[in-house]
């Protein structure tokens, strides 16, 4: 009997093992990289890291201020900031070219300076706020079923109006307050903000509901991003946030890569910065993904710089739990594209799947632009 209980005993132990939350820093790239931790507590550490992003094209004059960037239909949408015309531009993702103009008409481009999207609206925040004295702060709501497959077009957007809960009044004081921002972030059934603090170089963020109406921002918690913050996207498959920025009166652009996150937590999971030293005076103002670990970030022209687009890659940084990853394990998948790289307009892919789970498949180019649905499947089970 007694025999049986220590048995019982020390298999019990190895399951309560098993099952037991261990926080650490779960990147095997970072200096502190704990092997036990199977919960990321945003403690990973690491050196300094410098990207050089490749140029993807210089982008037209007529958006020279570009503002914010989102990727829609298989083309950059893009806004001007203060002053501009309330107008969505669409661009050609190959070339930058303008190929596309949403009017906006019961809209005023007071200070336009964040573009975001969900599946079925496309959001533009209209809160910049560099005096420190706005009380107008809205966001322009656009349903994307309204958007024409390329004609240009004008539409009719709802609208939010909103002040932050913690704003006590107009600061006055122009680059030097907390309460200017260029963020935004579409997630489930919220638009997140995050501040682009002068005063601090830190950020705050702020939660509001998405339906038309007049709120209070709820201000959720705050990130020394060391920096200013004047760009954000979510991925949605993977949940891994980028933030752009450019450093306070120096002009160095970095990028925040958040990532492993409980819920909407974003700043209490695994955070990684990286620096773009060799784009000096370069004013990154907004980021977009167009897939997973891939997007475009762009900067806005001035005197020593042109508007510009760069291509991006997060694949050398990302950091996701295995039961947070929306796809099929690496064992589980097994697949071969022929011819690769492909060449014509004729692309066969095999693959091997391990599950009797219902199942989609996207393709995306080198560009990252969806490819149409093929005509045919030639479907089989090994």
């Amino acid at each position: 009997m007694i025999t049986r209980l220590l048995a019982f005993l020390f298999v019990f132990s190895i399951f309560e093992s098993i099952g037991q939350q261990i926080s650490g820093c779960t990147d095997v790239r970072a200096n502190n990289f704990n092997s036990q931790a199977n919960t990321n507590d945003g403690s990973c550490t690491y050196n300094l890291t410098v990207y050089n992003p490749p140029l993807r094209y210089l982008l037209p004059s007529e958006v020279e201020e570009t503002s914010g960037l989102a990727y829609y239909n298989n083309r950059f949408w893009t806004i001007n900031d203060s002053g501009g015309l309330p107008v969505i531009y669409g661009l050609d993702t190959t070339t930058g070219e303008i190929i596309q103009r949403i009017t906006i008409k019961n809209a005023i481009n007071r200070d336009w300076e964040s573009l975001a999207r969900d599946n079925r609206f496309m959001y533009i925040g209209d809160f910049g706020n560099n005096s420190g004295t706005r009380d107008d702060l809205t966001i322009y709501k656009i349903a994307l079923a309204a958007f024409p497959l390329d004609d240009d077009t004008t539409l009719t957007a709802a609208i939010i109006t909103f002040k932050y809960e913690d704003y006590q009044g107009p600061i006055a004081k122009k680059k030097e307050n907390n309460f200017d921002c260029e963020a935004l972030i579409a997630v489930d059934d919220s638009l997140y903000l995050l501040s682009k603090n002068w005063e601090n170089e830190q950020t705050n963020l702020y939660r509001l509901p998405k339906d038309p109406g007049d709120y209070l921002a709820k201000r959720l918690t705050s990130f020394d991003s060391k920096g200013l913050i004047t760009g954000a996207d979510i991925d949605p498959l993977t949940g891994e946030i980028i933030l752009t920025g450019y450093t306070n009166k120096t002009w160095i652009p970095f990028m925040w890569i958040l990532s492993d996150y409980p819920d909407h937590r974003f700043f209490s999971g695994n955070k990684r910065r990286i620096d773009m030293v060799n784009l000096p005076a370069t004013q990154v103002e907004a980021i977009a993904f167009t897939h997973p670990n891939r997007g475009v970030i762009t900067s806005e022209g001035h005197v020593l710089f042109s508007q510009t687009a760069f291509s991006i890659s997060t694949q050398n940084w990302s950091v996701r739990s295995p039961s947070a990853i929306p796809v099929y394990p690496a064992n589980n998948l097994d697949f071969n594209i022929n011819p690769n790289p492909v060449k014509g307009k004729k692309v066969f892919v095999e693959f091997n799947l391990d599950t009797d789970d219902e199942f989609s498949i996207d393709l995306y180019d080198a560009d990252g632009r969806q490819l149409e649905k093929p005509g045919q499947w030639f479907v089989g089970k090994q």
